[in-house]
């Protein structure tokens, strides 16, 4: 009689022990099955190409210093997957379709001026990544699929909003990408500081060195040689590949835009000098030595 008490016993202790693992189990599959909210914040470029009307092939360089809200998670701050961008995070440019280098700083609506953003959501990797930009006014709304690298948008297509003022472009295919920081050292020839022709003649033979923070805001040396013999330190915020340098040059305040682009397969970074805005004046092209 006791042994056969003891056997109950031993029997019942194995079915709670099989149950409680069951439910471990259970709970753990729960949780993994959970997808991670992604982080996304930082360097994008964003390529979009019209494919609508007259103006197929029209290709802009959406230029962003993403922004994620952050949620209170146990304490924690983490990612709440709302992605946004204000005006001094983005900026707009023109791109030739065939190389995707730039043709022009500012993008194809221009002819009405208005504010500049981004704003919108994502959830997970190889989940929907939905955001309206607007460029100079004119609202554009982005659907596509983040990659599972959380650093691609894929499979996207974007629409001009109706009553949009823009006829440049009025919505086709677009990608994305994050980038990475501008770093390294530049070597080419620029256009002499004090050249204000339009457009004017590379003379001076330029090294650049290139620095770019965790801040988004580039410091670029240049130490000139020939015609300027000397060495000007400009310094501004980045908007993906795109960025605005602010400086001092024989006492003017002056200020450069440039982007960073491939070029026959070698990173280079192209600068115009913005200081008259009415009439910015390319100044040269330089590029990684190789």
């Amino acid at each position: 009689m006791v042994k056969r008490v003891a056997t109950r016993a031993v029997a019942s202790l194995v079915l709670l022990i099989a149950i409680a693992a069951m439910l471990s189990c259970a709970g753990h599959s729960s949780s993994i099955g959970t997808p991670p909210m992604a982080t996304i914040a930082g360097a994008w470029e964003f390529i979009a190409t019209s494919q609508t009307g007259s103006n197929t092939g029209v290709v802009t360089g959406i230029e962003v210093a993403m922004s994620e809200g952050q949620v209170l998670v146990n304490g924690l701050s983490q990612p709440n997957g709302q992605i946004s961008a204000n005006s001094n995070q983005i900026s707009f440019l023109s791109l030739a379709p065939s190389t995707l280098n730039i043709s022009q700083f500012g993008g194809p609506c221009q002819s009405t001026p208005g504010s500049n953003g981004l704003n919108g959501s994502i959830t997970a990797p190889d989940a929907p990544m939905q955001f309206n930009f607007t460029e100079n006014g004119n609202v554009f709304t982005v659907s596509g699929t983040l990659g599972g690298d959380g650093k691609t948008l894929l499979n996207a297509t974007y629409t001009a909003q109706a009553g949009n003022p823009c006829m440049a472009d009025s919505g086709g295919t677009i990608t994305g990408n994050m980038v990475a920081r501008i770093t390294g050292t530049f070597l080419g020839k620029i256009c002499a500081l004090d050249d204000a022709a339009s457009p004017c003649q590379p003379v001076d033979t330029a090294s650049a060195a290139a620095a770019e923070n965790s801040s988004n805001n580039l410091t670029l040396t240049l130490t000139l040689t020939g015609t300027d013999n000397t060495t000007v330190t400009l310094t501004g915020p980045v908007t993906g590949n795109a960025f605005n340098l602010y400086g001092t040059v024989q006492g003017q305040i002056v200020t450069y835009q440039g982007y960073y682009e491939v070029i026959n397969s070698v990173p280079s970074i192209y600068l115009v000098n913005a200081t008259n805005a009415a009439a910015p004046n390319y100044v040269g092209t330089l590029a990684v030595p190789h």
